[in-house]
């Protein structure tokens, strides 16, 4: 007898319950390592088991819901907290999640995928989504209105393009209707518990097959089973200042969640210049107030109603207000010999020039209404919402793309059907989506409103699609996901596309992956619609620029991806091998040979000169190919773990002409040759601690050259420590860019690392400043 006490002596002990927080009953847990133990939850979702010392494979599987899967060492007491979604969840890659520690759990679908925690991000004293995702391995970014905190920024995954990634809330569509992505600049952590990010091409996608680079989903805060509440203060350099509140618990059949968060900094940029100008010829030089500060507000509300364990209605709203003075980013110092102003005259080198002050303001409003409920042998889910991400400028704009004032609105309506077996689970399901995009007369800095778009027309299409997917375990080892999609859009018709997935269990601490699949990404709104010339701008050459074509057809892509997942003891090690075939891809048409020889000087929207307008258009091919590792070692006595993840992104065009260049970057395109803004290598290391009241942690990023700041190679590194002053009050103290690294307090024209174009002939890029060190201090009660 006692030897048997020996041998059984770890309680294993948990709970299963729906996303929502709502305990599911009858869900089967089964554990298999030195023995196989079966466990059904209860009626509050509880499960309790005694078993031998050793590593099991633990598995849980809920009618509707999506299965979960990991790997747990026990030598002592363990509690598990199963959280499944359902199959349909409104997240593009249905991921459920047993919590032992999260960071440990090896990748077990068809494609790689990274998700963020709400304590990952505030481990480091992070307050922005956009500073999570800097760590990702297939992550670049994209700075086109200049390198400050203030400024416009978005994420592209696994390529070149930030359009060709989808950017959701809870798997509403968020991407902007001008631009094709998302400013995530200003999005603060305090109205999410998670971030979900997933790369290629997902045999079981539900936003449709309208995206080969990945998605970042964001997964708002939600209700949960007991009442919580959270308040937090933060203030530190460049007068940045914080306060977020939470609130989630649920009473009765009633569940809650609400977030309100108010941001504001001074920024690094505040001084008064003499300012070149390059839009206004009465301005040599002019006295100019470069700041860099900004104001943002954020506010969610989500509720849900449980009819059933199997019935449920949930509302969300998501609000976000931010405006931005980013004439600290756009107008900086001249670095290049002969640049000349608007008016002709010749502008020193060290002399600040640029189009003047500018103030640019975000609007995201964000509704979703979703319910499910048992239909015949499976499970109905109706999913609706509206959406519109708002653009104002006031002053002169930088970016033609990205500095226009526009009304972007979206309304999508869902529904589909699914059903689980034992070994296999598929569903069917379509939606129509409706989106519009309007661009406005932006106020002049005379307080006048300028008229020529206000006789643009409204811009509008209509999305239809049908999907049916499913997964089959086919043995033992072998599990297999598969998809096919058909869309149709009203401005340039019809696309099917297929993917397929298979994961292979070698043993049940590795697998193999592969799929294959593909994709598409539609001519934005704007890239199709013939612009008057009398509302294009003509750039120094007398070019006009930003011109629309009806012709315009989409992207079509085809991606290969092989991966391997690994779980040691106390590590887990992914790596993932991806190339994407793109064809037709869009970019930028530009005479440059007629322009350098001055033949489009001279012209007028009344007599333009044939040839002498630049437009988007599809042309060649492009090659997206690289690999990735992600490692994780928690180290005994499990105070100490780390994370350590790199990226080799190779993205080249093939077979163009000289007359073209990356709608986001703006670099010119050579065949062969790795897009501008694009580093081939990045990399991230992080190691965080933690024993009694005391925790800390540290970050640092590396890019290699040819990066979004236009530098040389750099890493930045942040770091944090704090304590717990008693149970429910912790005080942090956070340090971004403690070594300075690509610090500058504003954009140096001409100064970057050249690109090299046709002939090597180098070309001059803008080189970007960050912010130096910086320092917060934050509070934060918690209860």
């Amino acid at each position: 007898m006692h030897a048997l006490l020996l041998a059984v002596c770890c309680l294993v002990s948990g709970h299963v319950h729906a996303a929502s927080g709502a305990p599911l009953a009858g869900a089967r847990v089964v554990l298999r390592g030195p023995v196989t133990i079966v466990l059904s939850s209860d009626a509050t979702g509880a499960i309790a088991t005694h078993v031998s010392p050793g590593d099991y494979q633990v598995n849980a599987v809920a009618n509707g819901y999506t299965p979960v899967s990991t790997d747990v060492k026990i030598d002592r007491d363990v509690a598990l907290d199963f959280s499944l979604e359902p199959l349909d969840a409104p997240t593009l890659r249905t991921i459920s999640v047993v919590t032992v520690d999260g960071r440990l759990a090896p990748n077990r679908g068809a494609i790689p995928s990274i998700t963020v925690t709400r304590a990952d991000m505030e481990r480091l004293g992070d307050d922005r989504i956009v500073q999570a995702l800097q760590t990702l391995p297939g992550a670049t970014f994209a700075r086109p209105d200049g390198g400050g905190a203030n400024a416009v920024s978005v994420v592209a995954l696994r390529g070149p393009d930030p359009s060709e990634s989808l950017v959701t809330l809870d798997g509403q569509l968020l991407n902007d209707g001008n631009t094709g992505d998302l400013d995530l600049s200003r999005l603060p952590i305090a109205a999410f518990a998670a971030v979900d990010v997933t790369e290629g091409l997902g045999p079981e996608d539900s936003n449709g097959s309208n995206t080969f680079g990945g998605s970042i989903n964001l997964v708002s805060l939600a209700p949960t089973q007991k009442p919580h509440w959270a308040f937090s203060q933060s203030a530190g350099s460049f007068g940045h200042t914080e306060t977020w509140a939470n609130a989630t618990g649920s009473r009765g059949r009633l569940g809650y969640a609400f977030a309100l968060d108010n941001t504001h900094q001074l920024g690094y940029a505040n001084a008064v210049v003499p300012l070149y100008s390059s839009v206004d010829p009465t301005c040599s030089p002019c006295t100019t107030l470069l700041g860099s500060s900004v104001a943002s507000h954020a506010a969610l509300g989500n509720v849900s109603w449980s009819f059933s364990q199997r019935a449920n209605v949930t509302a969300r709203v998501f609000l976000l207000g931010d405006s931005r003075d980013q004439s600290g980013s756009i107008n900086g110092i001249n670095g290049l010999a002969g640049t000349l102003d608007a008016k002709g005259d010749a502008v020193p080198v060290g002399a600040f020039i640029g189009p003047g002050a500018q103030t640019f303001s975000q609007n995201i409003r964000a509704y979703q209404v979703r319910g499910q409920a048992p239909l015949g042998a499976g499970e109905v889910i109706a999913n609706a919402y509206a959406s519109n991400n708002d653009i104002g400028l006031a002053g002169n704009p930088s970016n033609p793309a990205y500095d226009v004032t526009h009304v972007d609105h979206r309304y999508n309506g869902e529904v589909s059907w699914q059903r689980t077996f034992d070994r296999s689970n598929y569903s069917i399901g379509g939606y129509t989506r409706y989106e519009s995009l309007q661009f406005l007369a932006p106020p002049s800095s005379d307080g006048s409103t300028l008229t020529s778009f206000q006789q643009q027309p409204l811009l509008g299409q209509t999305i239809d699609t049908f999907y049916v997917r499913g997964g089959l375990q086919a043995t033992k080892e072998l599990r297999l996901d598969a998809g096919l999609f058909q869309t149709h859009y009203s401005t340039f018709g019809s696309n099917l596309d297929s993917r397929i997935g298979a994961i292979y269990y070698l043993d049940p601490k590795t697998s193999l992956r592969a799929s294959f699949g593909t994709g598409f990404r539609p001519p934005l709104l704007f890239e199709r619609y013939v612009f008057p010339l009398s509302q294009l701008a003509q750039d120094q050459y007398g070019v006009f620029v930003g011109q629309g074509s009806p012709n315009e057809r989409p992207e079509h892509a085809t991606e290969y991806e092989l991966g391997l997942s690994h779980h040691f003891q106390s590590a887990t090690l992914d790596v993932s091998l991806y190339r994407t075939n793109l064809r037709n891809p869009i970019e930028i048409y530009y005479p440059y040979q007629r322009a350098l020889a001055n033949g489009c000087v001279g012209q007028t929207p009344q007599a333009p000169i044939a040839g002498c307008t630049s437009y988007q258009s599809n042309i060649g091919n492009a090659v997206y190919q690289g690999a990735e590792l992600r490692f994780v070692q928690r180290f005994a006595p499990q105070h100490l773990f780390l994370t350590a993840m790199y990226g080799l992104n190779v993205a080249y065009p093939k077979d163009l002409t000289a007359d073209f260049s990356n709608p986001t970057s703006g670099a010119n395109l050579v065949d062969n040759r790795q897009f501008g803004g694009i580093p081939q290598q990045q990399g991230s290391l992080e190691l965080d601690w933690v024993k009694g009241d005391w925790h800390a942690a540290a970050s640092a990023v590396f890019r290699g050259t040819n990066n979004e700041l236009n530098t040389g190679p750099f890493t930045r590194v942040n770091a944090s420590v704090g304590v717990k002053l008693d149970p429910m009050m912790d005080l942090t103290f956070a340090g971004t860019n403690i070594f300075n690294d690509g610090a500058g307090r504003y954009t140096i024209f001409g100064a970057g690392v050249p690109y090299l174009g046709i002939d090597n002939a180098p070309i001059p890029s803008d080189r970007y400043g960050v912010e130096p060190f910086g320092l917060r201090m934050i509070l934060t009660i918690r209860h």
